[in-house]
């Protein structure tokens, strides 16, 4: 696609080659669009991101396993192929950090990982950090996803209002 040619009229005097190479662009784009290229927001989306925190556990912090389980974060994975997690971490303001041992999350699938102890995949889905206190604070904090590579995949923050944020 040619993205000159003739200028063939004037406005004011001025020629019209830049508006035609404007309109050339434009189509352009729209042609690509048309062919795979992604729009805004999907680009926007990461490959893997956080869809909540639960960082305030219900009832008293007794650091019981069931409590400390009821804190918890999910990621969800936005593309339509399986993701290899491994070595991908999840940490917070304090620098507590989870690690994926070897771990592929299927496509358009969720993991749940919980801050206490219990079996990996038991339910399914659900991973534990194995830790014995809270992670998340409940004033504020924030959750991040970076891969193998340690580059930041996902952001999740909060304030010190509710238990939960979607992110």
């Amino acid at each position: 696609m040619s993205l000159s040619g003739p200028a063939t009229s004037t406005t004011e005097g001025q020629p019209m080659k830049l508006r035609h190479v404007l309109i050339s662009l434009a189509s352009a784009g729209t042609v690509a669009a048309g062919v795979g290229l992604a729009s805004t927001a999907e680009a926007a989306t990461p490959a893997v991101s956080f869809t909540r925190v639960y960082y305030n556990s219900p009832g008293a912090d007794n650091r019981s396993v069931t409590s400390l389980n009821q804190e918890f974060f999910r990621l969800t994975n936005n593309t339509t192929a399986a993701i290899n997690l491994n070595k991908w971490t999840v940490r917070d303001k304090a620098n507590h950090v989870y690690t994926f041992p070897s771990f592929s999350l299927p496509a358009k699938a969720s993991v749940i990982v919980h801050t206490g102890k219990g079996t990996n995949n038991k339910p399914a889905w659900h991973r534990y950090w194995g830790s014995g206190n809270y992670i998340w604070n409940n004033t504020g904090d924030a959750a991040t996803l970076k891969n193998a590579q340690a580059k930041t995949i996902d952001t999740c923050s909060w304030g010190s209002k509710g238990e939960h944020t979607y992110c």
